[in-house]
């Protein structure tokens, strides 16, 4: 079926070369006065718009390798990131030719050439299986019913089909005149890109002419025709070649040169084209200085252009095509989810982002509201309950509130809104160490699966044997590196902590995230971490050996479907499991370092503030108890691994602690 569908697509999509047919002329007029300029089609666009000038190259290039690399994810209606999603597979190899970057390329060219940029989605099971580029010149839409009635495809020998209207997906720059059919830089830029091309030919003509302008060369008498064609034939050979253009010309008597048109000084094409490069480069909205314009360039200059790129083109470009994605194709994988474009990794951006945060910090330290520094400098943040108050340094309770919580077995005192500030201080925290320990824990799952798709056994036994002693093998390293991010994560969340409280038991001893219990529970649950991933990882891959072995599958089919299963869950597995260590030393961080403090006496139960909490949990919101003392669920913190895990995994609580 889908090879069926591919050759469909690919019949009209990459059509047969014609001989071109020649029409019957008729006849023209062009008025001496006016212009002629080329007809920038969308056949013309498409097909040769890209090479019709090393401007339009360079600009349509520059924005397609700015683009291109930035990846595509889904999130969840809190805006996080699902790993491992099918949307992102697909984009990653949309169909068997081309790659998630080859199908951005393709899309941001045609937008900037034509305006438009269609894909033809494949469909199994109600969802996408593969993306198709369709040239544009090959569609055009029909408007009809509510919006579009088909689409007209151009065929083979030019034979026109008619296509439903969910044919295909369509992307489109604003075209003021037609709401069906977009516009594009090129075609803005069409007069000017021949202006250009028209002053090239020009300096050409001029070159191959001795660098000289037209004129005429004439004797004082008439000259038989013969005598014409050899006096024009010794010229061409004595003075047009390229070895003797500017040698002086020696004439006959009775020879004189008349110039007929401007100099080349005159023209000033030198000027004129430095022109035409600005003028195209704003069309395609880049600056000059990626055209070679370094009239003006410096460092600062190189380095807000990149970011104007960026900011000015590229963000508002993905922008267009992420809202059709989520219009025509994230409705397919359910409610809730949406489809977005991850710019962390844009280099060009990241010190921007970096120098926002710097002020952001310094103002909010300064007691400016949240609301007032995300709206003046444009961080993009989401509205959150308190963000509109001014806040003291460190403890981040509202101006003109202790932070102190009374005894007894309810936190009083301390506003709904104080406590959503302190919780999601401490969550965020804790969100930017999920993919710092996700990655180097997905990293140890494909190791296992790169270990694992090597082993080999006769029999179902054996095989799960050689497999046990392959994931027994791996369990120094996980601990090694289990170890070194409970570190970081206690030294981090104590420290938070330690801030806040202002917590020293003497002025020159601050918090020591390296105590003798605090490496003791390191070393501890590492150890049980690791035992209880290595058995689940054993009794999964046990069960994917004596399946092959029962449908009679060989060794080699077996060690792929064990590959396909760490290809397909080595993702979310180090997702969940990076929440769940993230949120256990952090716990045990902050707990560690109130009861260093010496001024902690008690702590209290501060459930998270979503729709995402355990009824549990939620209930639990504000019990205090003293410091040391576990809470009626039975953790002595959010996250304690030696609680139930119905109660840790996944848990996404924290803690208050009142002083003296």
């Amino acid at each position: 079926m889908l090879d069926t569908l591919r050759g469909n697509i690919a019949s009209f999509i990459y059509p047969k070369h014609q001989k071109a047919k020649t029409a019957d002329v008729v006849g023209f007029q062009f008025t001496s006065d006016q212009p002629i300029y080329t007809n920038m089609s969308v056949e013309k666009g498409t097909r040769e718009g890209y090479a019709c000038s090393v401007y339009v190259y360079r600009s349509v290039r520059t924005i397609i390798q700015a683009a291109s690399a930035i990846p595509w994810m889904v999130v969840d209606k809190d805006g996080e990131r699902i790993p491992g999603h099918e949307f992102e597979k697909l984009m990653a190899k949309p169909n068997p030719y081309f790659s998630g970057q080859d199908l951005i390329e393709f899309t941001i060219a045609h937008l900037c050439l034509v305006g438009n940029a269609l894909w033809q989605p494949i469909f199994v099971n109600g969802k996408p299986r593969e993306f198709w580029v369709t040239m544009p010149d090959r569609v055009k839409p029909v408007p009809g019913g509510d919006w579009i009635s088909r689409w007209e495809v151009k065929g083979e020998g030019g034979k026109t089909e008619n296509r439903p209207p969910e044919t295909f997906v369509h992307f489109m720059q604003v075209n003021p005149g037609n709401p069906y059919w977009g516009i594009g830089p090129l075609q803005a830029a069409a007069r000017t890109i021949d202006t250009d091309n028209e002053a090239q030919d020009t300096q050409k003509v001029t070159m191959q002419n001795r660098a000289m302008p037209s004129g005429i060369l004439s004797p004082d008498t008439d000259i038989p025709p013969d005598q014409f064609e050899q006096t024009q034939k010794q010229f061409k050979e004595l003075y047009k070649t390229k070895t003797a253009r500017r040698e002086p010309w020696l004439l006959n008597a009775g020879m004189k040169w008349q110039q007929m048109s401007l100099s080349a000084v005159e023209m000033d094409f030198i000027a004129s084209r430095l022109q035409n490069k600005r003028d195209i480069a704003a069309a395609f909205g880049i600056s000059p200085i990626f055209l070679g314009d370094l009239d003006q360039s410096s460092y600062n200059n190189m380095v807000e252009a990149r970011k104007a790129l960026y900011q000015d083109v590229v963000i508002p470009m993905l922008d267009d095509i992420q809202a059709t994605l989520n219009m025509r194709i994230a409705p397919l994988y359910g409610d809730n989810l949406s489809i977005a474009y991850d710019l962390s990794g844009v280099a060009a951006l990241r010190g921007d982002f970096t120098a926002k945060v710097t002020q952001a910090q310094t103002l909010f330290n300064m007691g400016v509201p949240f609301e007032q520094i995300n709206s003046r400098l444009e961080l993009g943040f989401e509205k959150f309950t308190g963000w509109d108050r001014s806040y003291k340094p460190f403890n981040l309770m509202a101006d003109g509130k202790s932070m102190q919580l009374p005894a007894g077995n309810k936190s009083e005192g301390i506003s709904e809104e104080q406590k959503t500030a302190a919780w999601k201080r401490i969550d965020s925290r804790r969100v930017g160490w999920w993919s710092v320990v996700g990655d180097k824990v997905e990293e140890l799952y494909k190791e296992n699966g790169d270990l694992l798709a090597k082993t080999k056994g006769k029999t179902p036994a054996e095989y799960i044997n050689a497999t046990k002693n392959a994931l027994e093998s791996t369990t120094p390293e996980w601990e090694k590196k289990l170890s070194a991010m409970y570190m970081s994560l206690i030294e981090d969340f104590g420290g938070e902590i330690a801030g806040d409280l202002g917590m020293r038991k003497k002025a020159d001893e601050p918090f020591d995230p390296f105590t003798e219990a605090a490496m003791a529970w390191i070393k501890k649950n590492a150890a049980k971490t690791v035992t209880t991933i290595m058995e689940t990882e054993l009794e999964a891959i046990a069960g994917i050996i004596e399946a092959g072995f029962a449908e009679g599958l060989s060794i080699p089919n077996i060690s792929k479907q064990i590959r396909q299963y760490y290809d397909d869950n080595s993702a979310w597995k180090a997702a969940r499991v990076a929440r769940t260590e993230v949120a256990k030393a952090a716990g045990y961080g902050q707990q560690e370092a109130a009861r260093q403090s010496g001024v902690v006496q008690t702590h209290t139960w501060l459930a998270a503030r979503d729709d995402r909490t355990r009824d549990s949990h939620s209930y639990m919101d504000g019990e205090t108890v003293p410091l040391g003392k576990p809470y009626s669920n039975g953790l002595k913190y959010p996250g304690d691994p030696s609680g139930n895990a119905d109660e840790v995994i996944n848990c996404r609580c924290t803690e208050l602690f009142g002083v003296d």
